[in-house]
């Protein structure tokens, strides 16, 4: 699979994925080069084939060999064939990977002012300074005794030229300028940034053996140094908030766990900022499966001071009393309202949401959204409008995969923003079952080729009831959600 990646000064970035042309923004080249070469760690796992990644940025070009373990190494330089002088072009080549166009020069006859001729090659051999300048006749010879000449000879002079006498006066007629094409020279490493160069190991024996003072420092394997690219991508800050849907029609498909894990992974890898939002008019479960600030504040409480928060007097630390902190992870969670009994239940409209995001947009980095279930209500269109990446959770059932399949034909059905959305998404399929494996990886095939990137997570009991804390998962799945949280960083 071949991947090419152009990286401009500012950070943005095109990428060619086997045909498949893509735009992303970051926040410097560094970071660019990060993102693309976890991208194409991502793409080579998916598929199970070695992505040849090209990249071009302000530093030069290279072309990067990317396994699907996850190790990289530069593609070996391929030894140039002989080239014959003969079959030279007329304009020297630059030596960088970059091509340069020939450019003809009109050439002006000393001869005949009022006419010019095209430029010609110099002759092999010749040492002229400039190959886009035509080349300056060398100091005509005489011996002793012998009259210089009197006159220039013509640039371009011919075999059955008739020599003429020298105009009288004669007012010297200057070349038209040729704009030669910019030399191009490698930029000077940075001292300080050096993506490639990676600390010791810290994990499994090869931490161990470093952790023991013998002075080795053995090199992390590589499901460490992929660890380490998903933490730095998860970590990395973007500019301005980004709101992330977690989308599927069918009930119990694992929305509100993918919505907590995500928050979790993002609040605890890149210093909080992040709110779990449960955009549900039904009885969504999000307030049940996590922890609750000794309050039962919701969505309808902020709704009645959203004015308030976005004036110039509202405090963050206000907030506390209207969404839910989970001291663990790091995250906040605005609850949907779950009266029951004799309370009518709020119905969230689309322009509440609209108040409401504009003051989560306000005070948080990142907004998860949980959706409902239905694709049809105004609150699930508004919370589109503003959605930045799409996350579709599956779990290994086939009711499940149906639902996530219902709405992403409805994203690829809708407007220009819903079918970038839906181009750009994110499947998670989660085991339901410890048996569930292979269907799991059934499903994801299935996807794979119509969404961005795929991620699949073990069976963990930690998700199936009661609340939910990453502490309590199992190393493995706490992997798996990290490396799903880096699929969708890549997308904000």
């Amino acid at each position: 699979m071949d991947m090419t990646a152009t990286i401009h000064p500012d950070g943005a970035t095109s990428l060619d994925t086997a045909g498949d042309l893509s735009q992303e923004t970051h926040t410097s080249v560094p970071d660019a080069r990060r993102a693309v070469i976890n991208k194409a760690r991502v793409l080579a796992e998916q598929t199970g084939e070695e992505t040849r990644l090209q990249i071009g940025d302000p530093s030069g070009a290279r072309t990067i060999l990317v396994a699907a373990d996850g190790t990289s190494r530069p593609e070996p330089a391929t030894p140039a064939a002989p080239v014959s002088l003969a079959d030279a072009p007329a304009v020297a080549q630059d030596p960088g990977d970059y091509t340069v166009t020939s450019v003809t020069a009109p050439q002006i006859n000393i001869d005949n002012p009022t006419t010019s001729a095209p430029a010609t090659a110099p002759a092999a051999g010749s040492s002229s300074a400039n190959p886009f300048l035509p080349e300056s006749p060398a100091p005509a010879r005489h011996t002793a005794g012998e009259e210089a000449p009197t006159r220039r000879a013509s640039l371009h002079p011919t075999a059955d030229r008739t020599e003429a006498p020298a105009p009288a006066q004669h007012t010297p007629i200057q070349p038209t300028p040729v704009e030669a094409s910019p030399v191009r020279r490698e930029a000077l490493p940075s001292f300080v940034d050096r993506p490639e160069v990676e600390a010791p190991a810290q994990h499994g024996w090869r931490g161990l053996v470093n952790s023991m003072g013998l002075g080795l420092r053995l090199a992390p394997s590589a499901g460490e140094l992929s660890q380490r690219h998903d933490e730095t991508a998860v970590a990395t800050h973007w500019a301005g908030p980004r709101t992330i849907a977690v989308l599927n029609a069918k009930g119990g498909a694992g929305k509100t766990p993918t919505v907590i894990c995500l928050a979790a992974v993002f609040a605890r890898l890149s210093g909080g900022g992040v709110l779990a939002w449960d955009n549900n008019n039904s009885l969504g479960s999000l307030g049940w499966r996590t922890f609750d600030s000794g309050h039962q504040a919701s969505v309808v409480d902020l709704l009645e001071r959203a004015e308030h928060f976005m004036t110039s007097d509202a405090r963050v630390g206000d907030l506390s009393g209207y969404v839910h902190h989970q001291p663990a992870d790091r995250y906040d969670v605005l609850r949907s309202d779950d009266r029951s009994g004799d309370q009518e239940r709020h119905m969230v409209t689309g322009p509440e949401v609209e108040r409401l995001h504009a003051v989560a947009a306000k005070y948080y980095r990142a907004i998860v959204m949980d959706s409902g279930n239905t694709e049809r209500g105004a609150n699930w269109q508004a919370m589109i409008a503003h959605t930045d990446q799409v996350v579709l959770p599956v779990k290994s059932v086939d009711e499940s995969a149906e639902g996530a399949s219902r709405v992403l034909a409805a994203l690829q059905a809708g407007n220009d923003h819903a079918q970038v959305l839906a181009r750009n998404a994110v499947v998670i399929v989660l085991c339901a079952e410890p048996s569930h494996p292979k269907k799991a990886k059934e499903l994801a095939s299935r996807f794979a080729p119509h969404v961005r990137a795929v991620a699949m997570l073990p069976y963990d009991r930690a998700l199936v009831e009661g609340r939910v804390r990453y502490s309590a998962m199992a190393p493995a799945t706490r992997r798996a959600w990290l490396h799903a949280g880096a699929a969708v960083r890549e997308g904000l």
